[in-house]
């Protein structure tokens, strides 16, 4: 079986999508399925030794300013024309992880009709005619129960869920790496909140520094770059916490089980709807409690009480309470977390589930 997995973004950004591709080729070709990255050209090369073929594309920046989704389809349909579709047809399965990519599908279908075409959807970035092709779609799949619903119900169809996953052998707690990082920003008298992502207002920051004042033994680690980052630091100085909020800015993937390590409480406040959230069962595996808003995929991860709290999106109160209880509760949430996540979101499982997915659809055709 030979699997493609083709998203533009793979080698030059570092979000959930990104980790999701590398994560999944990689442990593909553990198991001796071969599978190869096809993505346009970048730096961000995480495994080197996998298969991976790059194409030229005209970034989004690049786009004419007609909104963001004609920006992100203005650069895959450049990825596609400028390369990409060279190298699509000699596959058994192609993986498309965005919408955006729909009519990619309907291209390989006349290039090669037995190929299987694969959507696993990781949010929601429909756009005005993604409809058309949804039928070129032979599988379709979520990283929830919560997405697979959405998913659902805009294209009529059965949805099947594909968990994202964590490589448990690299994000793991570590001591040392925990010891030097609060020597380094000078936090061994303070407790640790921290949030990893891209810095957008839905993802919810916002209310972690509301929260501070009434926080005033912590500081907050928020780790990632965004548009909205100068209005994060803005509300820092009008709430008055700029001295409890530390804005690290990108790191590398590689790098993440020494920050989760330093930290105490991880915090996943969004707003908006989480279709999944990998920084979430990252932070777990490292044995850190998660404090996360009841909403999307976030609350088939944390069991409340168990490994974590739900708060109720947007309540800046029940925040700060949920935080309180995660800090009384600390070793056994801590515990269970590693538990947790080891038996029910590795990317072991989330390869095998793909893997069952393709040879179902070769044997029963859906």
């Amino acid at each position: 079986m030979r699997i493609g997995i083709y998203n533009v973004t793979t080698a030059n950004k570092t979000g959930g999508i990104e980790t999701f591709c590398w994560e999944v080729v990689n442990e593909l070709n553990r198991q001796k399925v071969y599978a190869e990255i096809i993505t346009g050209i970048g730096e961000h090369v995480k495994y080197p030794e996998l298969p991976i073929k790059m194409f030229s594309y005209i970034s989004r920046e690049k786009i004419p300013n007609l909104g963001n989704r004609f920006k992100k389809f203005g650069e895959r349909l450049s990825f596609f024309l400028l390369g990409g579709r060279k190298h699509l047809a000699n596959f058994d399965c192609l993986i498309l992880l965005k919408p955006f990519d729909f009519f990619v599908a309907s291209y390989v279908k006349r290039l090669n009709p037995n190929i299987i075409t694969f959507f696993i959807s990781g949010g929601e970035d429909f756009y005005f005619f993604d409809r058309r092709f949804s039928s070129k779609v032979d599988i379709m799949a979520a990283v929830s129960n919560a997405n697979a619903e959405i998913i659902s119900s805009r294209y009529k169809r059965k949805v099947h869920v594909v968990y994202n996953g964590v490589n448990i052998n690299q994000f793991r707690f570590n001591l040392k790496h925990r010891e030097l990082l609060r020597k380094k920003y000078n936090f061994n008298q303070k407790k640790v909140l921290l949030s990893v992502g891209r810095i957008v207002g839905w993802k919810g920051y916002q209310l972690v520094i509301k929260a501070l004042p009434k926080l005033n033994e912590y500081v907050y680690v928020l780790i990632g770059k965004g548009p909205y980052l100068s209005e994060l630091q803005k509300l820092c100085q009008d709430v008055g916490v700029s001295e409890q909020v530390f804005f690290l800015g990108e790191r590398e993937h590689k790098d993440l089980p020494a920050f989760y390590s330093m930290a105490d409480i991880f915090v996943q406040p969004s707003i908006g709807h989480e279709a999944f959230g990998i920084t979430v069962v990252e932070a777990m595996s490292c044995g850190i409690p998660v404090v996360g808003s009841n909403n999307g995929g976030i609350r088939e991860i944390i069991r409340d009480g168990y490994n974590g709290y739900l708060f109720r999106p947007k309540d800046v109160n029940d925040l700060v309470a949920k935080i309180e209880m995660a800090e009384k509760n600390w070793e056994n949430l801590s515990k269970n977390c590693v538990k947790h996540v080891s038996e029910n979101f590795t990317w072991s499982k989330t390869a095998q589930k793909i893997i069952e997915l393709i040879r179902g659809h070769m044997r029963y055709g859906n």
